[in-house]
């Protein structure tokens, strides 16, 4: 996951520590490839393709053990759980077990964890087909979204289809079923993850989305938190975060999201995504792993990759100082705000040229940033401009590869 904004954080916070970073990546460019801080590239298979990804770890820790492996996603996150103990001979690795991240990682099983402690979630049903999708969906009010239950080993990372009434679903869920597929071994150890489920959409939320990251320690004794709250995707409805703004913990969430890691037994990075209904906050998304806007924590006093590093290599008593530390976030953080710059640019002035959104709302969010007192941007960091230009490389290739996608990703309706 090199191209991924989350790993390139980790590679900068660990690197500034002195620590030797290794990335390993399926992709040339892969913007974190080319930070300064990486001491070493390895050209690793597509980690998408779990089977082959496993056998290449495995190679390179016999080559050269004692490496501390980092999870990036959800799925190198289960293939460290799956391949456990073959790993654990060769590398420093902290995995919460695969027990624990099928019920975080498999939304149905999510949603009854939540509901034991207390975490509202929106109206969800998960239909075993297409006829049992008719039969169950009146539960659940439209608008809908088809959604992944799970994205460990999906070869899409789909992130939904909205459908606006019954007489367009089952070709809806249909299509959705047929293009995303998953690697067998997930479904080997998870049966029954490939099927759809079918979820309230709510997209006048997703400009208010609240964000709960932290880590705990096993045994659930040491955890420290942050909350932000994205306020531009993309595509705009349903996508990866382009801008966050500090925001304050609530104390009560924050308690129902650590009884539910000690409920199922989890320890490590994680992240929590909850839309803002009103006075509710409905927990959409668990994600036990880096996350894309994590240098944001990092710059507000919480070292989720340095975190991570230290339970890998068993520096407990460390790691609990550590943990204590990032409890109490540093002065002024309600000024930075996390502004994916190229992105956002992109994004909103292509909304614009096709009128999707006002020139208001283009000087708006001009003016949201220049009133911060600090702006973290993913890429683009003084003193190490590598990932930066890859990333405006990337954005070109997929441009020039795939222009109708790249439009679509930028200008995306709700329908």
């Amino acid at each position: 996951m090199g191209h991924w904004n989350g790993t390139l954080a980790a590679v900068r916070e660990l690197g500034r520590r002195g620590i030797e970073v290794y990335v390993a990546s399926s992709r040339a460019l892969a913007q974190a490839r080319w930070s300064r801080y990486a001491l070493r590239r390895l050209s690793s298979p597509d980690e998408r393709d779990s089977a082959r990804y496993a056998e290449w770890l495995l190679k390179l820790g016999e080559r050269e053990p004692g490496i501390a492996l980092l999870h990036t996603s959800d799925n190198s996150a289960f293939v460290h759980a799956e391949r456990e103990r073959d790993l654990a001979r060769h590398f420093l690795l902290a995995t919460p077990g695969l027990a624990a991240l099928r019920e975080i990682l498999d939304k149905e099983r999510l949603q009854e964890q939540a509901a034991r402690i207390g975490l509202r979630t929106p109206r969800t049903v998960f239909p075993a087909d297409a006829a049992e999708a008719q039969a169950l969906v009146s539960a659940v009010p439209w608008p809908i979204v088809i959604k992944q239950r799970t994205q460990v080993c999906s070869r899409t990372m789909h992130k939904g289809t909205p459908v606006r009434d019954s007489a367009n679903l089952s070709a809806a869920y249909a299509k959705f079923r047929e293009l995303n597929r998953f690697e067998p071994e997930v479904l080997a150890q998870w049966p029954g993850v490939d099927r759809p489920m079918l979820q309230e959409y709510l997209p006048q939320c997703s400009t208010s989305i609240y964000c709960l990251a932290g880590f705990i320690s096993p045994g659930g004794g040491h955890w420290a938190t942050r909350a932000a709250l994205k306020v531009l995707s993309n595509p705009r409805h349903l996508g990866v975060g382009l801008l966050f703004e500090h925001t304050e913990v609530l104390p009560a969430l924050e308690e129902r999201v650590l009884g539910l890691c000690r409920a199922v037994g989890y320890h490590g990075v994680f992240q929590c995504e909850f839309l803002v209904l009103g006075a509710e906050r409905l927990l959409i998304d668990f994600n036990p792993r880096f996350y894309n806007y994590m240098a944001f924590d990092h710059a507000r006093g919480l070292p989720q990759a340095y975190l991570a590093y230290l339970l890998a290599i068993g520096a407990h008593d460390e790691l609990q100082a550590e943990i204590e530390r990032a409890r109490t976030a540093p002065p002024g953080v309600e000024r930075i705000v996390y502004t994916d710059r190229l992105g956002t640019w992109t994004q909103l002035y292509l909304e614009r040229l096709l009128r999707r959104i006002t020139g208001e709302e283009v000087a708006r969010r001009r003016a949201w940033r220049k009133s911060a007192g600090t702006t973290i941007d993913p890429l683009w960091v003084r003193g190490d401009a590598g990932p930066g230009v890859m990333d405006v490389l990337v954005r070109l290739q997929n441009l020039a590869r795939h222009p109708r996608h790249f439009f679509r990703m930028n200008t995306r309706k709700p329908f």
